[in-house]
């Protein structure tokens, strides 16, 4: 059972995390049990979600890096992303109560998550405790940002040429700032996230350095010409 001794270290992260918006730092031990949390940890490399298995959780990440991704009908790798202490990923699979999983999830390097179990508020014909409340409704919130996320991603996926791919995900990532932070991948990861062949999109990238519409190095790229931005 998961303790308030246990939970104390990463109870700061966890406030700043949308699902407990609102939610009292005394009352988060008790409502993370409620929701049946777990500490779990996970060594670089392991699985913590297969595509197509059970169990489907959401999960916080305490401290590391997981990588999800997807499998296309050609069982190809697409819809890459990395998440880093802080971010989850999960919610919307659990949020429609699917049996197994539509993603893969595994560890980038040693990597604590905090497991939820939204299905414990599918079991609850009312809610009186007010902390739940405001968490499901943060959870409501979190799915249709979430969902948003993806209509993002299905604009990159949607555009025909690399450099149109990138100009999309940039925009999405970065607002109105000039500089794209790559949130921790390489460009090997990048590609896999664009849908791209990694020698095509370093081929790119790097025409588009010469021509001085950007500039990067390992894992931050930054765009020197704010037309780029506004194809």
């Amino acid at each position: 059972m998961l303790t308030h001794e246990m939970l104390a270290p990463y109870t700061e992260l966890l406030l700043r995390h949308d699902l407990f918006e609102g939610i009292p730092a005394d009352a988060l031990p008790e409502l993370v049990q409620a929701l049946g949390g777990e500490l779990k940890h996970y060594t670089s490399g392991q699985s913590i979600m297969r595509m197509g298995r059970a169990p489907v959780v959401t999960g916080i990440i305490l401290s590391g890096s997981v990588e999800v991704s997807f499998l296309n009908e050609n069982a190809d790798q697409i819809d890459m992303s990395i998440f880093e202490a802080g971010q989850s990923f999960g919610e919307t699979m659990e949020g429609a109560d699917l049996a197994a999983s539509r993603m893969f999830v595994k560890a980038l390097s040693d990597t604590l998550i905090l497991r939820l179990q939204f299905r414990q508020l599918y079991q609850r014909t009312s809610c009186s405790d007010p902390h739940l409340w405001r968490f499901t409704l943060n959870m409501l919130r979190r799915i249709a940002h979430k969902g948003i996320f993806y209509q993002h991603k299905i604009r990159i996926m949607g555009q025909k040429s690399i450099r149109a791919k990138l100009s999309v995900y940039l925009r999405t990532i970065s607002g109105d700032e000039d500089r794209g932070d790559l949130r921790g991948m390489n460009q090997t990861q990048l590609a896999r996230y664009l849908g791209v062949e990694r020698s095509a999109l370093s081929r790119e990238m790097s025409h588009m350095r010469d021509e001085g519409i950007i500039d990067y190095d390992r894992k931050t790229l930054r765009v020197l010409n704010p037309d780029f931005l506004a194809v």
